[in-house]
């Protein structure tokens, strides 16, 4: 009844309103599964078939039923807006899965959303830092407050609606949209990417394509996922790339955001990776392209080759600015300032999951240890993970003998937490020690209830953790229960005085045993040479936080 009011007596003029709470997208490209009610659109986006189709969506509106227990946020604490009822919780929950899904199929600065609660309404406007709800107001009451509302936000520019200008949707009849079928078509000059020594038939260009990157380029060209036109700085000019799906997402709502892209660059005619994030907004936080030009200017090896990046048309997130008690410090204010950015580098790699021996995955990560950014650069990476560890197919000439051939190296990514050698912390957080990196693969003592800064044995001990996750998960081994050494090695944890500490085994293997077990008095072992790996490397650990704690 409320969607055809609106509809029928124009009060969100052109634009339309369409229901889809019965069935979610056909073939959901992010497995979503989810069904919002309805949603205001473009005239000429609105969708016939009741379905949500979210990367068409301009607003969207959720209804709930005129019950306390459906309304997710409490006027009655202006200072605790959260409602803690676990019905309100469940759907606090739904409207963040709402954005969330939003926020990664649409190229987003903001996202503007309606909640119905019988007859009372609520606007919300979400972004990386946070949520800022008005009150519930009572729109039978007060029929011309909502009705104003829409009719103004009918009249908004679809930036001033939250949609980013730099990223231009491409329709079916835009020249950029047609060269992209033609380019993830496949093409006789690509290289196969297995390690190998090349004929001379096989090099036809410098630098080579690899089939894998226009796979990469094709598959995210699914119609499911909108393609777009997108803008990136590239000093005083900007450059411009064509991009479909995301090949990665980090989850979640709040925080960076991070996309990342097989991109075309329109300058070079190559393909590229592009990173789409909300960076970190504070002083002495440096932009992750400003780390890859100085590790490139020291001629720093196996790190990803700078092609261009920067801030994107001055966009920062809202919601810290709209804190009713904002602290005297901004970077105390419990919400995270975040700037977009983007980077382009020009290696588009293979995940280290797609490592196929135990000497091919040690050579990986050893090849990243010896770029030696930390001698060389005088920067410590501070985020040694899997997912920061990334295979490189590359094409390498052997002057001995003249002849070429496909190896597979590792590239260490993601460099937008690191910091000069001998910095401290920027700020610290309250409560929580000021931990850098990603639980699993973190250090002992990063992991302990004393704060610290990273240092390089931190990163190394994280290099080794590296090499276990994927060593247990991918080789053979006596290790029955996989999943469950997984989870009490990587994910455990231990509460001690309110602050997430580390887990018992990787506490045991590390700092008092020095070897590794899958149950009391069993060794975990591969019968191979990752054993005398691990059994040399990790007494030094043991001896080294031995040495600390006397």
């Amino acid at each position: 009844l409320q969607l055809r009011v609106l509809d029928s007596n124009d009060i969100v003029p052109n634009h339309k309103v369409s229901a889809s709470s019965e069935k979610p997208d056909v073939d959901d490209m992010g497995k979503f599964k989810q069904k919002v009610d309805a949603a205001i659109f473009k005239t000429d986006l609105v969708p016939s078939d009741g379905r949500p189709h979210w990367g068409d969506q301009l607003v969207p509106i959720e209804f709930k039923r005129h019950e306390t227990n459906q309304d997710p946020f409490d006027d009655s604490d202006d200072l605790k807006v959260d409602a803690n009822a676990k019905t309100r919780k469940e759907v606090r929950g739904q409207l963040i899965s709402y954005a969330e899904i939003i926020f990664r199929v649409q190229h987003r600065i903001a996202l503007f959303m309606l909640l119905v609660i019988g007859w009372n309404f609520r606007f919300l406007r979400w972004d990386r830092s946070g949520t800022i709800v008005t009150r519930a107001i009572d729109y039978v009451a007060n029929p011309h407050i909502l009705c104003e509302a829409l009719w103004r936000m009918s009249l908004q520019s679809d930036e001033q609606l939250g949609v980013d200008p730099s990223a231009t949707r491409l329709s079916f009849e835009d020249d950029d949209y047609k060269l992209m079928d033609i380019l993830a078509g496949d093409s006789k000059n690509d290289l196969k990417d297995e390690e190998r020594k090349l004929s001379p038939s096989e090099l036809h260009t410098n630098p080579p394509t690899f089939a894998y990157m226009r796979k990469l380029f094709s598959k995210s060209l699914d119609p499911k996922w909108t393609r777009y036109r997108v803008e990136v700085p590239d000093g005083d000019t900007t450059r411009t790339f064509l991009i479909g799906g995301p090949t990665f997402y980090a989850r979640g709502m709040a925080g960076r955001g991070t996309k990342g892209f097989v991109a075309w660059d329109c300058k070079t005619g190559r393909f590229v990776w592009l990173k789409d994030a909300w960076r970190l907004d504070y002083e002495r936080m440096d932009r992750e392209g400003d780390i890859l030009k100085q590790l490139n200017d020291c001629k720093v090896a196996n790190v990803p080759t700078l092609c261009c990046h920067g801030d994107i048309q001055g966009q920062k997130t809202q919601t810290p600015d709209n804190d009713d008690n904002p602290p005297e410090n901004r970077e105390e204010c419990p919400l995270r300032c975040h700037a977009h950015y983007r980077i382009v580098v020009e290696e588009v790699c293979y995940p280290l999951a797609k490592f196929t021996s135990g000497e091919q995955l040690i050579t990986i990560i050893l090849s990243c240890l010896l770029g030696d950014a930390y001698v060389k650069g005088k920067i410590i990476h501070r985020d040694v993970s899997s997912g920061n560890i990334l295979i490189l197919p590359q094409v390498i000439h052997l002057k001995s003998t003249d002849t070429h051939h496909v190896v597979w190296t590792g590239i260490l990514a993601d460099w937008e937490l690191s910091k000069p050698v001998g910095t401290t912390e920027p700020f610290m957080r309250p409560r929580q020690p000021p931990r850098t990196g990603t639980w699993q693969f973190l250090s002992v003592g990063m992991l302990s209830s004393h704060p610290k800064a990273v240092e390089i044995q931190d990163d190394l001990e994280s290099f080794v953790h590296v090499v276990l996750y994927h060593a247990v998960r991918y080789l053979r081994s006596n290790c029955e229960n996989i999943g469950e050494f997984i989870e009490s090695y990587f994910d455990a944890y231990t509460l001690q005085n309110g602050v997430y500490t580390c887990g018992v085994n990787k506490l045991l293997t590390m700092k008092l045993n020095g070897y590794l077990q899958i149950k009391d008095k069993v060794r975990l072992e591969f019968g191979s040479p990752m054993d005398s790996i691990f059994g040399q490397l990790l007494p030094i650990f043991k001896a080294y936080y031995a040495v600390q704690s006397y």
